[in-house]
C-alpha cells in the first residue's frame, strides 16, 4: 500500500472531487482515479459514490480515514523526526478569520515563512464557523478562530488560547467620543455598523440593552471587521469590534473608546487542530508563532 495513493485518498475525501484533489496535488485526473482504483483493489471496498460532479465517501471509506490519516502523520513524523525548523518540509493548511488575518495575519505569515523557510502555506480566511467545518472534514490542518464556544470538547486540539476584550468605537470628532460617561440610553437612535447578528458578543451586547430598555437599530450589518473600521474612522459612526482589530487605529487616534463601564464583552481567541491531527513540528511552530504575535495585540 502506497504512501501516495493514501494521501490521494485523504484529499479526494475532503475535497469531495476528483477534479480539485487532482488540481491541488498536481496529478491529472486520470492518475487520482487510478491511485484510487489501485487503493480500493487493496482493501477490497469501494470508497467513493460518483455522485453527480463529485464523490461522497462510502462507509468502508469513513471506516478507512482514521487509519490513512494515522500513517500519513506516522510517515510525516519520520521525514521530519531529526530536522531543524529551517530544513521541515511539507504543507501547512491554516484557516483564520477575518478580523485576525487583517490584524496579525502579515506578521505571523512573515514570522512563520522564516522559521519555517521550506515548508508551503495556505491560508484560508473565512467565518469562523466554517473553518470549524473544514477542520472536521480535514480540508485544514489548524485554524486562528474564535466560534461560539471555546474548543474544549475531547474532538479538539487546543495549542493556544486567551480571551480579547471588544470595544465601542466611533470617530473621536463623533459628540459621544468627548463624553467621560455614556449611558445605555445613550446609544439609542446612534448610526451604528455592526458585525453580523450571530456574533456571540453581538448577541450579549443586544440582550444586556434589551434588559435595560434600549434596543438597538444598527444601519449596517457587515462580515468585515475591517470594512467597520474603516467607514468608523471615516464617518459619524459606533462600531463594537474586537479591540485588536481597532487597536492600530486606536493608537494613532484615529478612532476613540467609548467608555461603557456598565457593558463588558470578550471573546476567546483560539489556535486549534482537530484531535486526528499529529502534532507536527511546522504546526507546533505555527502554534507558537501565533502566540509571540497575538499575544501583544489582546487586551
Amino acid at each position: 500500500m502506497e504512501i501516495r495513493n493514501l494521501k490521494t485518498f485523504l484529499r479526494v475525501a475532503a475535497l469531495r472531487n476528483f477534479t480539485a484533489a487532482a488540481r491541488e496535488l498536481g496529478y491529472s485526473q486520470a492518475n487520482v482515479s487510478a491511485q484510487i482504483k489501485q487503493l480500493e483493489e487493496e482493501v477490497g471496498a469501494p470508497l467513493f459514490d460518483r455522485i453527480g460532479r463529485g464523490v461522497a465517501p462510502t462507509q468502508y471509506a469513513e471506516a478507512l480515514l482514521p487509519h490513512a490519516r494515522a500513517i500519513i502523520n506516522s510517515a510525516a513524523q519520520m521525514e521530519n523526526l531529526f530536522k531543524p525548523d529551517e530544513e521541515v518540509t511539507g504543507t501547512l493548511r491554516i484557516g483564520m478569520i477575518e478580523s485576525l488575518f487583517h490584524s496579525v495575519g502579515k506578521s505571523w505569515i512573515l514570522a512563520f515563512h522564516k522559521a519555517f523557510p521550506k515548508v508551503l502555506v495556505e491560508m484560508t480566511v473565512d467565518a469562523g464557523v466554517t473553518l470549524k467545518e473544514y477542520l472536521t472534514q480535514g480540508t485544514l490542518d489548524a485554524a486562528c478562530t474564535i466560534i461560539d464556544d471555546p474548543l474544549t470538547d475531547e474532538s479538539w486540539q487546543v495549542l493556544y488560547s486567551a480571551d480579547s476584550r471588544v470595544v465601542a468605537v466611533a470617530n473621536p470628532a463623533h459628540p459621544l467620543a468627548g463624553k467621560k460617561k455614556i449611558l445605555p440610553a445613550d446609544l439609542a437612535g446612534q448610526e451604528l455598523i455592526l458585525m453580523e447578528n450571530n456574533v456571540p458578543y453581538n448577541i450579549r451586547m443586544r440582550e444586556d440593552l434589551y434588559r435595560m430598555g434600549v434596543e438597538l437599530e444598527p444601519f449596517l450589518i457587515l462580515q468585515s471587521s475591517e470594512m467597520a473600521r474603516q467607514l468608523t474612522v471615516a464617518g459619524p459612526y459606533l462600531s463594537v469590534l474586537p479591540y485588536y482589530a481597532v487597536r492600530e487605529s486606536l493608537e494613532a487616534g484615529e478612532l476613540a473608546e467609548l467608555p461603557l463601564p456598565w457593558l463588558e464583552l470578550s471573546q476567546t481567541v483560539q489556535f486549534v487542530l482537530h484531535r486526528n491531527k499529529a502534532l507536527l513540528p511546522h504546526l507546533a511552530g505555527a502554534a507558537r508563532i501565533f502566540e509571540e504575535e497575538v499575544a501583544p495585540v489582546l487586551k
